[in-house]
């Protein structure tokens, strides 16, 4: 795992040449993040922590001031490997750190920094969608991702057949409000896909399982007293 070597060399750039790093990571990770700590960072020290959920985690806080680019270009190699093979060495020695005491035992000189400023550079996400409507491609899009709700008005020229009935169900035409008092309800129709499963066993008793996908009606009904249904083929849904 590299989770905790990313995480660093990400991070530690955010410190100023002589600022302190406090890292807190469980103590076996320590050799994931040796190359970094090695070539960047000096002064360190390595502290157990013995609050509960610390220790459950094998949880150790590490201290160390980070090197400006004069004390890296005459850093030797020798050096760089030395403080490697001393971090790996306490990261398998968990038990022999000391505990991180409540009376500081040395001293760590935080540089001074300027004034933080905070820099916005996300999308402008609210601008953004008042302009949208004015976009020929959004306009285009739209027809696709929002198409508007159909809609049919009038009086049909002959009563309607039962065929006819579904037919307008089927192609949501017929959904909204309906009845009224205690019988008041919303009604929303919808296909659904279903799958019929036939089996048929020959003469040399071979079972052959067939198939069929098709589409069939489901009503959504949900009453003004707060009861649902869901009414389909051969089942009723409360």
């Amino acid at each position: 795992m590299r989770g905790w070597r990313l995480f660093l060399e990400h991070t530690y750039r955010w410190l100023k040449p002589t600022g302190v790093l406090v890292l807190v990571i469980p103590g076996s990770r320590i050799n994931e993040c040796a190359d970094v700590l090695a070539v960047h960072f000096r002064d360190k020290a390595i502290y157990r922590l013995s609050e509960p959920e610390a220790i459950r985690y094998n949880q150790i806080v590490l201290f160390g001031v980070r090197r400006t680019r004069r004390e890296r270009e005459q850093l030797k190699d020798w050096e760089v490997q030395r403080a490697k093979t001393k971090l790996m060495g306490l990261a398998r020695n968990y038990d022999d750190l000391a505990v991180l005491p409540d009376e500081a035992d040395r001293q760590f000189a935080v540089p001074a920094s300027g004034r933080a400023q905070l820099v916005h550079r996300g999308l402008p996400l609210d601008a953004v969608e008042d302009v949208l409507p004015a976009s020929v491609a959004y306009r285009q899009a739209g027809r696709i991702l929002f198409a508007p709700e159909v809609r049919a008005t009038g009086r049909p020229l002959t009563p309607l057949h039962g065929g006819h009935v579904g037919l307008l169900t089927t192609s949501g035409l017929l959904n909204g409000i309906f009845g009224e008092g205690p019988d008041l309800h919303v009604a929303r129709w919808e296909s659904v896909k279903v799958t019929d499963r036939f089996e048929e066993t020959d003469e040399d008793d071979v079972t052959t399982i067939r198939e069929r996908e098709r589409f069939t009606q489901c009503l959504t009904l949900v009453h003004a007293d707060g009861a649902t249904a869901i009414l389909q083929e051969g089942n009723r849904q409360p």
